[in-house]
């Protein structure tokens, strides 16, 4: 092979973001060399719902649009700019492809989970002609938008649920009703004091005890009125629907249907895992087996709508759970793997610190790489055309970056890990600039830091009220949008460069894993391939050494692509990572 060697130095990022260009003319302008090591413009080839990269969003606590200290549709239409311009010729956007909207229906709630009305939006965030706009806007920068759907529970105040609790509505079987006599110690099948994730999840209703035919109140034998309860697993506010009823399964395909022909891409689907849960049903019920079932159909569906439909599931479950749910919709998040690049990173500096031998008879190398390699591989015995869908953290957990010391290299590099790992990667909203958050669920939903000490118009404030106040403590000195745009080192502008090579190399968005070892205790590596493209990832995990590897055979001729650090080296066939450091190598077929 023809010596190589690769020096790069901290020069500027190049910024190009006060210049206007056509859309036609992007190739003209961008430069693969400098976006190596640099800031700087690359052509997007990420296209489609299921390709390239999400960003996850609470529309509430995103951008307030209309002053009154709610984030609403129309604040964020403003700030769409900011996630992707649709010119791929400048760089002071994030450069995602897609939007997952955290729930937007009318709800009781801050969060929206538990849904009152399927078929229309929070008119705290405002009208639907707002949200078509958003639509609208959406497409012509070339960004996907799916939307939260809770198929799982709805509210209590949701009009089916209101009249299923007349025994004779046509309602009462959406739901998983049950009495006092279907109890085990009354001769029933269930178990009053069965837990769910808020307390009990059978819920009684106080204002329906069971009635005879002719309306009369029956008691049992301690001459106490048999009263009905409801499944609400997680909360006396979310009660639980009954998807082996015909006309729910129907009614959530119209749902679909309206939202598919207004515009969205897709949904998340919340709380999949929990569609039959083993509490509810009768014992001896298989619900996993029901589960996929069930969402199979609603898959099959979406893609006789919309062929190229992109939805992903919740299942917080184990990875061997988790891949048996590709069998109903392809795609599922990766949970945990936040927690376990997190250990790769920290495990590896205490190591270090404490200068502990690496024993080189025992296979302890390329551990990350190996066990992402497994995971697909299970994903793919049970459905060969699954989409992993990897994140570091979302709304339901303290944020990322105090997992990761609150150390900017290290919140990089795990930005790198996951997001160049397979699959459609997921960045909840102001994990770009290290926000962080408590374990209260608040906190982790704050506002947006966009200027510091809230001096952008555009901020939610919508934790302000005494309530929630203390939510907002944790980002008192998070460094905000305006001024880490300025910094190129910063957080934000790492991850515009690692956002843009994902998109640019259909190895990364849309290639299959496969673990290729350089044979060093701080090097992770893979390789990434599709038709079109062969891709060698590494990732340095040392938080000190710099490491110098023979590249395998296979990779030598391919060309560097990304450099997250300076100081990257090919020389003789080798390469040279620094510490903390994620490096692309790649090569069209």
């Amino acid at each position: 092979m023809l010596k190589r060697k690769i020096l790069f130095s901290a020069a500027l990022p190049l910024l190009i973001s006060s210049v206007c260009f056509a859309k036609p003319k992007k190739a003209a302008a961008v430069d693969p060399v400098k976006a190596v090591n640099e800031l700087a413009p690359v052509e997007r080839k990420a296209s489609k719902p299921g390709e390239g990269v999400y960003y996850s969003l609470f529309v509430r606590a995103f951008a307030d649009g209309n002053g009154d200290g709610i984030g609403d549709f129309k604040g964020l239409i403003k700030k769409l700019d900011y996630l992707n311009d649709g010119d791929d010729l400048t760089t002071d956007d994030l450069g995602i492809t897609g939007i997952w909207l955290l729930p937007i229906f009318e709800s009781p709630s801050y969060h929206g989970y538990d849904v009152d009305d399927y078929y229309s939006v929070n008119p705290e965030y405002g009208t639907m002609a707002d949200f078509e706009k958003l639509l609208a806007e959406c497409k012509k920068r070339g960004i996907s938008v799916i939307i939260d759907m809770t198929c799982n529970h709805s509210s209590v105040y949701n009009d089916w649920f209101k009249q299923s609790k007349d025994p004779k509505s046509p309602y009462r079987t959406w739901y998983r009703w049950i009495n006092d006599l279907d109890f085990v110690e009354n001769g029933g099948l269930y178990n009053r004091s069965q837990k769910g994730l808020a307390g009990n999840i059978w819920q009684i209703d106080l204002t329906s005890p069971v009635t005879d035919e002719n309306g009369n109140t029956i008691y049992d034998k301690k001459n106490q009125p048999v009263m009905n309860y409801y499944a609400g697993l997680f909360s006396t506010g979310m009660p639980d629907y009954n998807l082996d009823e015909p006309a729910v399964r129907e009614e959530f395909k119209k749902i679909f249907k309206f939202w598919l022909d207004k515009g969205v891409d897709g949904f998340r689907f919340d709380a999949a895992g929990h569609a039959y849960n083993v509490a509810e049903v009768k014992p001896g019920t298989e619900t996993i087996t029901k589960s996929i079932a069930f969402w199979k159909e609603m898959e099959d569906y979406l893609v006789s709508q919309k062929p190229d439909v992109y939805s992903v599931c919740e299942v917080w479950e184990p990875t061997a759970i988790r891949a048996r749910y590709m069998a109903g919709i392809p795609s599922n998040f990766h949970f945990d793997l936040g927690t376990l690049i997190a250990q790769c990173i920290n495990n590896q500096e205490v190591n270090e610190d404490m200068n502990v031998p690496v024993d080189p008879d025992v296979n302890t190398y390329n551990g990350f790489a190996r066990s992402l390699e497994g995971k697909y591989n299970l994903y793919k015995t049970n459905n060969p055309n699954y989409i992993d869908a990897p994140f570091l953290s979302n709304h339901d957990q303290a944020r990322s970056a105090a997992s990761l010391q609150n150390k900017p290299a290290k919140i990089k590099l795990a930005a790198d890990m996951y997001i160049l790992a397979e699959g459609i990667p997921f960045i909840y909203y102001g994990e770009e600039i290290a926000m962080k958050s408590g374990s209260d669920d608040p906190s982790k939903r704050t506002p947006m830091v966009w200027a510091k000490d809230g001096k952008d118009k555009l901020t939610s404030k919508w934790t302000d009220s005494p309530m929630y106040e203390k939510s907002n403590l944790y980002n008192r000195k998070t460094v905000s949008v305006q001024e880490q745009n300025k910094d190129p080192n910063s957080i934000l502008n790492h991850y515009k460069r690692v956002i843009r090579v994902k998109t640019a190399h259909p190895a990364l968005f849309k290639g299959r894993l496969h673990a290729l070892s350089l044979a060093k205790p701080v090097l992770e590596s893979y390789i990434m391939e599709c038709e079109e493209e062969i891709a060698f990832v590494i990732h340095n995990v040392s938080c000190y050494t710099t490491e110098t590897a023979e590249l395998p055979a296979e990779v030598k001729d391919l060309s560097l692509v990304y450099a997250a650090n300076p100081g990257v080296v090919i020389e003789d066939g080798k390469i040279t990572v620094p510490p903390l450091t994620s490096v692309v190598l790649a090569k069209n077929k």
